[in-house]
């Protein structure tokens, strides 16, 4: 899992790509975006442009570590999930 550093001044976008994983013609249908711990960071605005999504986040306090996670749904009927490390730090 990839680990990234975040100043806790910061607001940040963090995505996902996913048109590799996607068969041809599928497309997402929903994304929802966790944090744990819950109330580490904020979750703000989410992005989405064809097989991207994203999501902004601000906040944290300096020395937390949170995962940050992505899970969508495809018109397939499929799922998925995607997490990324986050490391909050004076940067």
């Amino acid at each position: 899992m990839p680990v990234f550093a975040k100043d806790p001044a910061s607001r940040v976008d963090y995505s996902f790509d996913w048109s590799a994983w996607l068969s041809a013609g599928e497309s997402i249908e929903s994304a929802l975006w966790t944090i744990e711990p819950e109330a580490a960071l904020n979750l703000e605005d989410t992005l989405s442009a064809g097989a991207v999504e994203g999501v902004f986040v601000s906040g944290g306090t300096a020395g937390e570590r949170c995962r940050l996670s992505c899970r969508i749904s495809t018109d397939a009927g499929r799922t998925a999930e995607r997490s990324l490390a986050i490391r909050v730090m004076e940067v």
